[in-house]
């Protein structure tokens, strides 16, 4: 079978780096009640009867990467610990998560780790076949099969390998040409943004760690206002406002990041697993006299016309760049954890482990591991459960160090919590600890 274009960019960054763990989703559950390891593997048997494409395997074919359906056996791998304690037990449901795939023998499985007396159950698969909403629906089929010996899942209408064909068929047709030049007229003139790395760049190493800032629920609860205020997204205010923390750290004032959007409703396939999120590039034109609330605007009318012009495959995109290269190194994205089903309610002090909830019979809470890091130099994974939101900064660790990043996260914190009548010009180059340290360096 092909694969989409996004997909064969996967497969070449696999076939450069097959050990990395840049391109794993996993879902971590902490489970509360015992689960009975013959239901949960007849549920991980029934979920890839349901969806074709996690029981997928990759290889070449004179030189040119296509997937083929396998009778696979379930994939369900259980880990005994023994009597060790929580903080054991989470270090090796992430280790666990982190072991990278074969795509040859496929890119899917469900782990349960058990020690002390608790469990986690881990569903991973490499982005070639899932994708963030993709990896919520394999884990609510799954509690559903393992509830229910006959799921009443939603009906499915399509498959990947439909999506596949919509794509080949958007290629070949006139919208491509119009796809083309909305891209080319964003990339063209504009710089990619970057931070001052702390060390200079050589191979791509897709070696990667985090940092995660928290908007407690009433700074969050502003914002949420001051969207309704404007007339945009919340998460259009965070996009400006790491553009202008971006601007105040020295990138140009006409530049590129990246932004995710999903192609899944413009394919008609709300109820497929597949990869179909595209990582486009958002234009920010800022200059000192810019206020964050028409900054806000423009970052709103940016993610419109992004997800308006999405099919487009975002490697074709690069093509069109001037440089034939990457249009960006910085991305932000969004996750909205309400829109999710099932609901999994994040920590309000950015914890690891969230609130317990209970969902189809069983009692757990999502663990917030460590994932999908590396893939650029910065990435800002926002995640947003009502009015609390959450930012995961992943950075590329051959290219800064935690201090860097903490900092700049500290300093995007505070722009986001400035209000919409501030020039980006005005905003502090440096944030308040900085400034205390500054002080105490000229006292000393």
């Amino acid at each position: 079978m092909e694969l989409t274009i996004g997909q064969q960019a996967l497969w070449f960054l696999y076939r450069m780096a097959p050990e990395s763990t840049a391109y794993l989703i996993t879902v971590a559950l902490r489970v509360y009640d015992v689960l009975d390891l013959d239901r949960l593997c007849l549920a991980t048997t029934a979920v890839m009867a349901r969806h074709e494409v996690l029981r997928s395997v990759f290889d070449e074919v004179d030189g040119v990467p296509r997937r083929s359906a396998a009778d696979l056996p379930p994939p369900l791998t259980v880990v005994e610990l023994g009597p060790v304690d929580e903080s054991a037990l989470r270090a090796a449901a992430a280790q666990a998560a982190r072991q990278p795939f074969d795509l040859g023998e496929g890119a899917f499985r469900v782990t349960l780790v058990c020690g002390g007396g608790g469990a986690v159950l881990l569903v991973t698969a490499h982005h070639i076949v899932s994708d963030a909403m993709s990896q919520w629906m394999i884990l609510r089929d799954l509690l559903w099969a393992y509830e229910q010996d006959e799921p009443d899942w939603p009906v499915i209408t399509r498959t990947f390998g439909d999506y596949v064909r919509h794509e080949r068929e958007l290629l070949a047709s006139p919208r491509r040409e119009r796809l083309e030049g909305y891209w080319r007229g964003v990339c063209e003139g504009a710089e990619p943004a970057g931070l001052p790395a702390d060390r200079t760049r050589s191979a791509t190493s897709f070696r990667g760690a985090a940092v995660t800032v928290v908007w407690p629920e009433d700074a969050g609860a502003r914002l949420i206002d001051q969207a309704r205020t404007l007339g945009v997204t919340p998460f259009a205010i965070l996009v400006s406002g790491l553009q202008a923390a971006l601007y105040r750290r020295g990138v140009s004032g006409d530049f590129l990041i990246g932004c995710p959007v999903s192609t899944r409703f413009a394919g008609r396939a709300r109820e497929v697993v597949g990869c179909f999120a595209n990582t486009v590039p958002l234009r920010a034109r800022l200059n000192p006299g810019v206020t964050l609330g028409e900054a806000a605007a423009a970052a709103h009318r940016e993610l419109v016309a992004a997800t308006a012009h999405g099919e487009f495959p975002s490697a074709l995109i690069r093509e069109l760049a001037p440089r034939r290269g990457l249009p960006y190194q910085l991305a932000v994205n969004l996750l909205s954890m309400d829109a999710m089903d099932p609901p999994l309610p994040l920590a309000a002090d950015g914890s690891i482990e969230g609130p317990a909830t209970t969902y189809r019979g069983l009692r757990f809470a999502v663990l917030d591991l460590a994932q999908m890091e590396g893939q650029f130099d910065l990435m800002v994974d926002v995640r947003r459960a009502g009015a609390l939101f959450t930012a995961v900064v992943k950075y590329d660790a051959a290219l800064f160090d935690q201090l860097t990043i903490e900092r700049f996260t500290r300093r995007l914190r505070q722009v986001v919590g400035s209000g919409p009548d501030s020039p980006i010009g005005g905003l502090p180059m440096v944030d308040e600890s900085e400034v205390a340290r500054l002080l105490a360096f000229g006292e000393a």
